[in-house]
């Protein structure tokens, strides 16, 4: 238990520590593209004829896509580099909620581990995909609002997808882990409980 424990706190912590990492190097971009006084963000044309070019037998269809710069208050630099809402926030949530819920139990309800059985295990494994998926859609919808509002519904928001890969894949490797130790944790009781009986 206490392994599991040690590698709770580390785990939670770690997502913590990358989701602070990953807001404040989001500020820090932010922040450049408001003292440079110019913010670009990709957008498609909204109500255009699309224009479509066949060449031989394949079809070319033009989606208007473009790149709309902008001299940008704070906030909106805030929300809008590097995806940021829509990318680094959704993101930045996700770990910030799952790393604290970690930390509070490891220190607060350690008990709540002993009584863990593998399928309560997959109920929260499949609830934390649950959010990470209600998080990233709430702050994709959010974002296209805000940018349909900004450009007087000319544009429509378009998903660049680059996303500091590095991060993700930590924050996956901690998140791994513990589902991996609990799981072991989980088997291990299971064991134990069909040997008593």
């Amino acid at each position: 238990m206490n392994k599991l424990l040690k590698i709770f706190r580390y785990a939670g912590f770690s997502l913590i520590f990358i989701a602070l990492v990953t807001m404040v190097d989001h500020l820090i971009s932010a922040v450049s593209n408001y003292n440079a006084g110019a913010l670009s963000i990709d957008l498609v044309e909204n109500n255009t004829a699309q224009q479509v070019k066949t060449i031989g037998d394949a079809k070319f269809t033009s989606s208007h896509l473009g790149t709309y710069q902008f001299k940008p208050t704070l906030m909106q630099s805030v929300i809008l580099s590097d995806n940021g809402g829509d990318g680094v926030g959704a993101n930045a949530a996700f770990y910030l909620v799952i790393g604290s819920v970690i930390v509070f139990i490891a220190y607060n309800r350690p008990k709540w581990l002993e009584n863990l059985s593998e399928n309560r295990l997959w109920q929260f494994v499949g609830a934390g995909a649950i959010l990470f998926f209600a998080l990233k859609f709430l702050c994709f919808f959010l974002i296209k609002k805000y940018v349909e509002d900004l450009t007087g519904d000319a544009f429509k928001y378009q998903r660049a997808g680059a996303e500091n890969i590095n991060l993700g894949v930590i924050s996956l490797v901690a998140i791994l882990s513990i589902i991996y130790e609990l799981l072991s944790y989980s088997r291990k009781l299971k064991q134990e409980n069909d040997l008593t009986i």
